[in-house]
């Protein structure tokens, strides 16, 4: 069982929170990690100390001042049903966009985790999706800049929707054709086609609501059918194509070949 940390160096302070944490996946870590850099304690539980030694997984995460659930979001609602009566009084949160849990407060990081730490200059940016209701993150982790947004409780399923659309969706198109710049044509695409989508990524800085390039943008039809006659050989990558135009240009007709 991993008992409360504190970054090295770090003072305790008035301000200081302890946090009991359920969950060591890339949301839990990072944010344990990100609390730990604004001087606050924090309790790690995995799911082996939640199921092995639960008495005393419940003794540790009742010292705390916020206990946060960083757990897949089809797991909340049994954490809630076994462990959140035994926090009655202070203050549970957890992690989820998609869903609400009686009794706990949502607090959604936009944002993609990897594996590994992020640094405390990056977690600072992460904008919080505060569920309706909620008081500001910065209120249980005093000295938290995160920018935040509320989201009203009836559009939290547009809203997550949202997210899987622009993070989830992007992520999976840009991997499917990943793989067809590493297989037919050989190019690296963690060097070669990196560079390509940080270039998306700033179009969309400077005008995200009118970003798009290229040749449906420009209603370039005869280079939007040599794109789907290249295609014609990789059904999926097509579908994704004709999907594209069918959201992008309305009235695009593919003439009779």
């Amino acid at each position: 069982m991993n008992t409360r940390l504190r970054s090295k160096g770090q003072k305790p302070d008035d301000a200081a929170r302890r946090f009991a944490i359920f969950g060591t996946g890339r949301v839990g870590r990072n944010m344990a990690a990100y609390l730990r850099s604004l001087g606050h304690e924090t309790t790690p539980i995995t799911r082996s100390d939640a199921t092995g030694d639960p008495a005393r997984a419940r003794v540790l995460a009742s010292e705390a001042d916020v206990v946060a659930v960083a757990i897949p979001d089809d797991k909340l609602a049994a954490w809630a049903r076994d462990w959140r009566g035994a926090f009655e009084g202070k203050p549970v949160i957890h992690f989820s966009g998609a869903i609400l849990v009686d009794g706990m407060m949502s607090y959604h990081p936009l944002y993609s985790f990897p594996r590994g730490e992020l640094s405390p200059a990056t977690m600072r940016t992460i904008a919080l999706a505060r569920q309706e209701g909620a008081p500001p993150f910065a209120d249980l982790a005093p000295g938290a800049p995160n920018p935040e947004f509320v989201v009203a409780d009836a559009d939290r399923a547009y809203y997550h929707a949202l997210a899987v659309l622009s993070g989830n969706f992007a992520a999976f198109l840009w991997n499917e054709t990943a793989r067809g710049f590493a297989g037919r044509l050989a190019i690296e695409p963690e060097t070669m086609l990196a560079s390509y989508l940080s270039g998306v990524v700033e179009r969309f800085r400077e005008s995200p609501f009118d970003s798009l390039t290229g040749p449906v943008a420009r209603r370039d039809q005869a280079t939007v059918e040599a794109n789907l006659k290249a295609l014609q050989g990789e059904p999926k990558l097509a579908a994704l194509y004709r999907s594209f135009l069918e959201a992008a240009w309305p009235g695009y007709e593919r003439k009779d070949s």
